[in-house]
């Protein structure tokens, strides 16, 4: 059986299909255009049901059209769960974090994981080992931090994040790509220490978009998982039996 999981994020979505467990193939696309989708499932094979993960409304065409070929399961908090969500909130939480956690149950059970996803925020979220979720933190992603120096000041510009660049920028180009890279790497640093030194034999696992720019800067040793939230959707819908 052919699993489908669909990840509808700010700016981008990426989809993937799951064959008898594994990851076949996934697309990435702009927002909900059912048409990206629609020829990824032609090309690639029908599932037999998906799970939608969206943290903005999703149009009633892409909806509609994925409907027409298969069940589509919407993931909520009030999702039937491999863990549980103790957070103060849980019908504020943003789907892909939930979608991340389970990500780190799904491969590390009984452990205590900090999840770590770079898209337009970047969200730290831990899964305790005794299976519980008791929240995290949210902070502006990269490209949010020159968007935001560029709005809120009359002279600096709107750059395009480089690739990488030096620690002491020699242009103001320069030095706005460093505070955010730099300063979101020090931070991430910074985040990561503090839950070591709270949850003994801590183990970190980074995803989403930009978690290129981070995966071999940090001072520690962490796992990449570049389909966290299609991964953890997948955790999902076996827990729930959506085969």
């Amino acid at each position: 059986m052919m699993q489908l999981a669909v990840d509808i994020g700010n700016t981008y979505s990426k989809a993937g299909l799951y064959q008898d467990g594994v990851l076949m193939n996934t697309v990435r696309f702009a927002g909900d255009d059912p048409a990206a989708l629609i020829a990824f499932i032609s090309e690639n094979g029908t599932p037999a049901a998906t799970m939608l993960s969206a943290v903005r409304p999703v149009s009633n065409e892409f909806v509609s059209a994925l409907q027409q070929i298969c069940p589509v399961h919407f993931l909520s908090h009030e999702t039937p769960l491999p863990f549980t969500i103790t957070y103060a909130s849980p019908e504020s939480l943003g789907r892909d974090r939930i979608a991340g956690v389970a990500a780190a149950y799904g491969r590390f059970p009984g452990q205590n994981v900090l999840v770590v996803d770079m898209g337009t925020c970047i969200t730290y979220d831990i899964l305790k080992a005794d299976g519980s979720w008791p929240g995290g933190i949210i902070s502006p992603g990269i490209r949010m931090r020159l968007q935001a120096m560029h709005h809120f000041t009359g002279q600096l510009p709107l750059i395009e994040l480089p690739d990488e660049t030096p620690l002491t920028g020699t242009t103001t180009a320069q030095a706005l790509a460093s505070g955010a890279l730099c300063g979101a790497r020090a931070e991430m640093n910074g985040i990561i220490e503090a839950y070591k030194a709270i949850y003994e034999d801590l183990t970190v696992l980074i995803g989403g978009g930009d978690n290129n720019y981070f995966d071999k800067k940090l001072r520690i040793s962490i796992f990449a998982a570049p389909n966290l939230v299609i991964d953890g959707l997948k955790t999902i819908m076996d827990f729930n039996n959506l085969r």
